[in-house]
């Protein structure tokens, strides 16, 4: 095929080496439609990418390994309890952040791998902060009755985030803070993401009552960071008080399951853990 119409004259090998990707994507796309409705300059606009400043919020199933090895029984036979378990859980995941369904995200973009779930957003993204902090809460609320805990970071930083990709500093820095600075069950943050959130608060009300909104989903730990409070501030997101202290429940045996551990890092998990339930 020549691709004189696109302003080079050659081989679609020529393109791949000599062109860079949005070429190459806009030049498909364009074939792709049979030349109707779109032209060559819409095509590669469409592909056109650069960073944008961007809350980003990284969230990590704790002991996601153990669960996995779970799925398999000792004679080699698999352990269809626990798989159904793990399925669960990604359906919870799933329902829980419309990532199936972007029409109903609109400006929020979420990208899940394996253990791990990428949530974005615009800086200026109104409400932003406060919408996606209470659905990771109720994340982690219905993993945590579900037996499994949850481990992240929310920061902000340049980051290019579509549905086809993900990358850039923010990213990183997201991931670094969650496996360096989160240490326990818990999502951080720091007073940034709240001004912030602060900031790009709803229309319909002001910045202060955008800022208690959020400070009711967070407590503060004794290392100054500010965390996701999914054990004391979750109380008013159950229906039921009964429902509530069956979580809690739930938690516990997770502590007491914890403790017995011979690792000292899942040891230290969960005496956070225990602590926290101990001031419910």
């Amino acid at each position: 095929m020549d691709y004189e119409h696109f302003g080079h004259r050659g081989s679609l090998g020529k393109v791949l080496f000599d062109y860079d990707y949005r070429v190459l994507y806009a030049t498909i796309l364009y074939y792709a439609t049979g030349f109707k409705n779109k032209s060559y300059a819409d095509c590669l606009e469409r592909f056109k990418m650069n960073y944008q400043d961007r809350v980003v919020c990284f969230l990590d199933i704790l002991g996601f390994r153990g669960l996995v090895a779970a799925t398999i029984n000792a004679n080699g036979t698999e352990a269809m309890d626990c798989i159904e378990h793990l399925i669960k859980a990604f359906e919870h995941i799933n329902w829980l952040l419309d990532i199936d369904r972007p029409e109903e995200r609109e400006g929020i973009e979420i990208t899940q791998f394996s253990d791990s779930v990428v949530i974005s957003f615009l800086e200026t993204e109104e409400s932003g902060v406060f919408h996606s902090l209470l659905k990771i809460l109720w994340v982690q609320m219905g993993l945590g009755s579900m037996g499994i805990l949850c481990r992240g970071a929310v920061t902000r930083g340049k980051l290019v985030h579509t549905s086809k990709f993900l990358f850039g500093p923010g990213m990183v820095d997201a991931y670094v803070l969650e496996s360096k600075a989160a240490l326990y069950p818990r999502v951080i943050l720091d007073e940034s993401i709240i001004n912030l959130g602060k900031k790009a608060h709803a229309s319909h009300h002001g910045p202060e009552h955008e800022k208690e909104s959020i400070m009711n989903l967070l407590g503060k730990d004794l290392d100054g960071m500010y965390y996701i409070d999914y054990i004391a501030s979750s109380q008013s997101e159950w229906d039921d008080d009964d429902y509530y202290r069956q979580y809690l429940t739930t938690l516990q045996q997770m502590v007491d399951e914890g403790l017995k551990s011979k690792d000292l890092s899942i040891v230290v998990k969960h005496r956070w853990l225990q602590q926290k339930l101990k001031n419910c």
